[in-house]
């Protein structure tokens, strides 16, 4: 099963005065239930294991995550002899930008951005559904991991 993209940025230093990010949830513009919450989750758990800033809960940050889930798509990208879909990849797009508390300027933002994991389909669909928020979940941590990056790499 294919992913969307790995991303490795050089190591950078946030702009001065932001040593706690707040991760609020995403919002989800999508038909996906509870997508945003393996984003959120992701995207939380990447700035914990990396340590550069401390992650906080609530306005007491120096900035904030602003995430806006845009759009999730289900393409079937393998058949079997019959074309039954066997393989389907899921899409994800999302916006996200870096709010400093203090004044309010957005101090780092990309749009559109988005990644992708294949998932299997079986014949049970219990199992073709844990597939699917497998899928959404690895998105969500590949997609995390490139968003620190990229946040680290402009300062």
């Amino acid at each position: 099963s294919g992913c969307g993209y790995h991303f490795t940025g050089k190591r950078g230093t946030l702009t001065p005065g932001v040593k706690t990010i707040a991760v609020p949830f995403f919002t989800n513009k999508t038909f996906e239930p509870r997508i945003e919450n393996l984003f959120t989750d992701a995207l939380i758990e990447e700035f914990l294991k990396r340590g550069k800033v401390n992650v906080s809960k609530g306005d007491d940050s120096d900035a904030t995550i602003i995430g806006t889930i845009k759009s999730f798509k289900e393409t079937p990208v393998s058949f079997d002899r019959n074309d039954r879909v066997l393989e389907y990849r899921a899409t994800v797009t999302l916006d996200i930008s870096l709010r400093r508390n203090d004044n309010g300027v957005i101090i780092w933002k990309v749009s559109s951005l988005s990644g992708y994991h294949e998932y299997t389909v079986s014949s049970n669909t219990a199992t073709t559904y844990n597939n699917k928020i497998e899928a959404i979940r690895k998105v969500a941590e590949d997609m995390s991991e490139d968003i620190h990056n990229r946040i680290f790499e402009n300062f």
